[in-house]
């Protein structure tokens, strides 16, 4: 397995190694000077990019302004760092402009002769932006440069989708191989991760408020040529989700992984697969399951089933809508008992009838 890349904020302690690895020059005064000037900025911040241990690069993020919509970025590399070490690091940097610090759009300025960094950077999907006249001063003079962009929404390791649904919108996130989250919202409702909320506006899916607009107008609907631009387990979670919802599937062929969650947590999210589609079941069914078929030990870990329903991190694909209370009353959805009480009419209905063909 290769050496995961590690970033971390750079230290005053680490000016010999920046010399002795090429990446800062000068007396070690020097450098100790241009590092607290980097700790006191307010503009931007200067981390360590590490590998096995090994100081790779030098990477410099500059913020324009206070909002924090935009991050710009300049990468220093060692001589020995190769192209792949190169693209973790670029990957890795953008992973924590979007998903830490959530800026909206990232930028680095690629001067036309560095054809690696080139490579590197569209093949982490920029795009090149602009061309900026005289932008590099080199040996020989000024040079022109390309500056290139990605944003929040482009970003093809990790995103989210919006499902549009009767009562509201299902949230995906997820990457190229699993998905980690489905949350359910109400129309009008706002969205607290950052990282959702920006792609929400900038994909025009905001009211005025800030909360998500109804689908009166297709807003959420995304053709094929727009799915091909989500990571792959993403786009297919985004079509199956539009068949469950449009009575056109009962069942899920998504690879799921709990990103978050205690080992009993995850045996409660797993057990609640073995709800049958238009079925329901109790939270001591569910304990029963985790107990073999011990009630007396079912019955002291209802209560803590019941507690892992209620976090369940990915919704409706993991069906913890169809756990209802002994006694067949509706009770504890952290969307909404009437979210939920729409997911369980809506499974009831289909099941007592064909469901509806994908050939139409």
């Amino acid at each position: 397995m290769a050496d995961k890349i590690d970033l971390r904020k750079i230290h005053i302690a680490d000016s010999s190694e920046l010399r002795k690895r090429g990446l800062m020059e000068g007396t070690i005064k020097y450098i100790e000077d241009d590092i607290r000037s980097f700790g006191t900025g307010s503009q931007g911040e200067a981390m360590l990019a590490i590998k096995g241990g090994v100081i790779y690069a030098l990477v410099k993020l500059f913020r324009p302004d206070r909002k924090k919509c935009r991050a710009h970025v300049e990468f220093v590399f060692t001589n020995d760092a190769n192209a792949d070490t190169q693209s973790g690091i670029v990957d890795e940097v953008l992973r924590y402009c979007f998903l830490s610090e959530y800026y909206h759009k990232v930028t680095v300025i690629c001067n036309h002769g560095n054809e690696g960094l080139e490579r590197i950077l569209t093949g982490a999907g920029f795009l090149q932006e602009a061309v900026l006249r005289d932008e590099v001063r080199g040996k020989n003079g000024f040079e022109d440069a390309g500056l290139y962009a990605m944003l929040s929404y482009e970003y093809p390791k990790y995103n989210i989708c919006f499902v549009p649904f009767e009562r509201g919108v299902a949230m995906v996130s997820g990457g190229q191989d699993f998905i980690d989250s489905v949350k359910l919202f109400h129309y009008g409702q706002k969205i607290e991760d950052p990282f959702a909320d920006n792609i929400a506006g900038a994909l025009g899916l905001l009211d005025g408020n800030g909360g998500l607009k109804r689908n009166d107008e297709g807003i959420y609907n995304l053709d094929e040529e727009q799915l091909k631009y989500l990571p792959g387990e993403l786009s297919k979670a985004y079509t199956e989700l539009r068949e469950y919802f449009d009575s056109m599937r009962a069942g899920f062929d998504i690879n799921v992984r709990f990103s978050v969650g205690t080992p009993f947590q995850k045996k409660v999210w797993n057990a609640l697969n073995t709800i049958p589609y238009g079925g329901t079941a109790s939270y001591e069914d569910i304990a029963l399951i985790l107990t073999e078929g011990k009630l007396a030990e079912a019955r002291k870990i209802t209560r803590a089933v019941g507690a892992a329903c209620s976090d369940n991190p990915v919704a409706v694909v993991v069906p913890c809508h169809r756990v209802i209370g002994k006694d067949g009353s509706i009770v504890g959805y952290s969307a909404g008992i009437d979210i939920k009480d729409y997911l369980l009419l809506h499974e009831s209905f289909t099941a007592v009838t064909p469901l509806i063909s994908k050939e139409g």
